[in-house]
């Protein structure tokens, strides 16, 4: 089967991850073509060169860059695809007037969150719902998101994210972890990682309040906000000069997430309008307890009380209440921890996505229904 993969950029983000972990995963099996496009060059995720894919950029020169439509209808002919997924709502447009005629089945990929403003007069979720009608099939990653959006019920289906757990084997020492996030041994520092990018969506100004408020009182706390993005700087104005890169730390970017929760006794994920968390899924798989907004696909991930603690939107009393739960019981955050990895371990593999992906790539090709 051949596939044609469209996304906006690889920049480093929870959709992108997606993509290739799925490539990873069609990669691994017998009959699969994949030929992944990138319409930025902006490549964060350097390993999609070491894929045994075709990976193109083709830079768009802007957000209307018409020539792209000829140039895509060009591909198409050329690789003759089984199957044209996209990844976002940019691609889908573009996708949807190359195909004109060409008439191949397009998967709409484009929800991985579960905005709750996704209301008919939202841009961009207008944009979601015109071409869930365009296209053969949507695509969400969490339940949340589909009834977020309200797609067609007949041509909308939820899959999972799947997460690689080879990538949690041969890591880094914690020692040497510690020592570069750090700046010094882990010692008897309890630790509260959230990974996440610094935009409007992620509410690090809340996560901020209850770190200084408890940071402020006990010493042994260490949060680190892992990612970038246009907030960062705001938000690091509002950390107390006593306690920014001491106790409240900003690593940006990093490539090795996987061997900084070793370190990690907490996974963080404070935002309003979730889908489906790569980064909760990856706190689980390192075996980590989660402290996370309530709504959303996190709710189809995290069980309050058994893998983890859900707490209101806006609350920095509630998250400071968890993690001293957890920091005064570290025998119910490794039970907590436990139980996370095995769930995700029963449900989000990623041979458990990708034979999902494939099901659904061989009912369109048979005309069948999706949903």
């Amino acid at each position: 089967m051949k596939i044609l993969m469209v996304i906006n950029c690889l920049k480093k983000g929870g959709r992108e991850r997606r993509v290739l972990e799925l490539v990873k995963g069609l990669s691994r099996q017998n009959g699969y073509t994949i030929y992944l496009l990138s319409l930025s060059d902006v490549v964060e995720y350097d390993y999609v060169y070491d894929l045994p894919i075709s990976f193109e950029v083709m830079q768009k020169k802007s957000n209307k860059d018409i020539s792209l439509i000829f140039k895509l209808r060009k591909i198409i002919r050329n690789f003759q695809p089984d199957i044209i997924h996209s990844w976002d709502v940019m691609s889908s447009g573009y996708l949807t007037a190359a195909n004109l005629f060409l008439n191949k089945k397009i998967v709409n990929g484009v929800i991985y969150d579960a905005a709750i403003d996704s209301d008919y007069y939202n841009r961009n979720a207008f944009k979601v719902r015109l071409f869930s009608h365009l296209t053969k099939a949507t695509v969400a990653n969490s339940k949340a998101g589909l009834r977020a959006y309200k797609t067609p019920a007949s041509k909308s289906v939820c899959i999972y994210n799947g997460i690689d757990l080879k990538r949690f084997d041969n890591l880094k020492s914690p020692s040497e972890v510690a020592n570069q996030v750090l700046g010094r041994p882990k010692g008897d520092s309890f630790i509260g990682t959230m990974v996440a990018s610094f935009n409007k969506w992620k509410d690090h100004d809340t996560l901020i309040k209850a770190a200084a408020k408890l940071c402020s009182y006990n010493k042994k706390v260490v949060f680190l906000l892992i990612g970038d993005g246009p907030e960062m700087l705001a938000i690091r104005k509002k950390v107390p000069a006593s306690l920014l890169d001491t106790q409240i730390i900003f690593p940006g970017n990093r490539n090795d997430i996987e061997s900084i929760l070793q370190i990690t006794d907490v996974g963080l994920l404070i935002t309003p309008r979730e889908g489906l968390s790569n980064a909760i899924i990856e706190y689980m798989a390192s075996g980590k307890p989660v402290i996370a907004s309530k709504g959303g696909g996190t709710e189809e991930l995290v069980t309050d009380g058994e893998n983890g603690y859900l707490v209101n939107q806006k609350s920095p009393d509630e998250i400071i209440e968890k993690m001293e739960i957890l920091m005064q019981n570290p025998e119910l955050a490794a039970t907590m921890g436990c139980k996370g990895r095995q769930w995700i371990k029963d449900h989000f593999e990623i041979s458990r996505m990708t034979t999902e992906y494939i099901s659904l790539y061989k009912k369109l090709l048979n005309n069948h229904q999706v949903a």
